[in-house]
């Protein structure tokens, strides 16, 4: 009788047992995936702050402005130029 009970006892901390061994290997596989989904978001990050630096540099600054330039009249490019120069005066 006691045998039986003590064979019980060990049989369903070996059934905890494994059960938290497999929950361990799933957490861990999780863990994995995120860590990851990390590195392909930091890659992303990375590749969205170069861009901005590309973006915001001063010779593509300058190739939109001509760019924009072209497309509006020669009176239209003094008024900002004069309205620019204005701002800047006004800050200092």
């Amino acid at each position: 009788m006691r045998f039986g009970l003590v064979l019980a006892a060990l049989a369903a901390i070996a059934v905890m047992l494994v059960q938290v061994r497999r929950q361990e290997t799933v957490v861990r596989h999780e863990m994995q995936q995120m860590r990851n989904e990390r590195v392909q978001i930091r890659r992303k990050l990375w590749d969205q702050q170069v861009r901005l630096g590309y973006l915001t540099g001063p010779a593509r600054v300058r190739q939109r402005v001509g760019e924009v330039a072209i497309h509006r009249s020669a009176d239209e490019n003094r008024r900002v130029a004069q309205a620019t120069k204005d701002e800047i005066v006004d800050r200092n």
